[in-house]
């Protein structure tokens, strides 16, 4: 399986739980061919670029997911038939640090989901402020030239 980017412009007149439902669809799609949605992000409303089919507006999603290459294909059909969706760009992320920012996103995420997580961070970075230097302890051959 592939990681992947999509960014989606829908409607801006729509109601919100009409985005909501079109979102819906577009992951409907992701899951039944076998893919993961890692991330789901409503970026509201905004002024586009330069117009598209008449909307100078339009409510961007932005998608980041796993699945096999088989799944573009779907949302390509999919992009081409519910009218609410203006525009739409699937990217494949290929180089390795792409795909390893976001399994280390994922990953934070899920340990900000846990109490003990959370609990064990403010510990971590407790012991890491009491271990940095402090500027006044710095000897004479360390002070910057000005």
């Amino acid at each position: 399986m592939h990681y992947y980017e999509q960014i989606t412009i829908i409607d801006p007149n729509l109601d919100d739980t009409a985005i909501e439902a079109t979102v819906q669809r577009i992951k409907d799609v992701i899951i039944k061919q076998g893919g993961e949605i890692i991330k789901a992000e409503n970026w509201g409303r905004r002024k586009l670029a330069y117009e598209l089919n008449k909307y100078q507006k339009g409510c961007y999603i932005f998608l980041l997911f796993k699945s096999p290459p088989s799944t573009i294909v779907e949302l390509e059909k999919l992009g081409k038939v519910v009218d609410a969706i203006i525009k739409f760009m699937v990217v494949r992320l290929i180089k390795k640090k792409q795909i390893e920012a976001i399994i280390a996103s994922a990953s934070r995420a899920a340990e900000k989901d846990t109490p003990e997580a959370v609990e064990g961070s403010e510990v971590k970075a407790a012991e890491s402020v009491e271990a940095a230097p402090k500027p006044e302890e710095k000897g004479p051959e360390e002070k910057e030239n000005v």
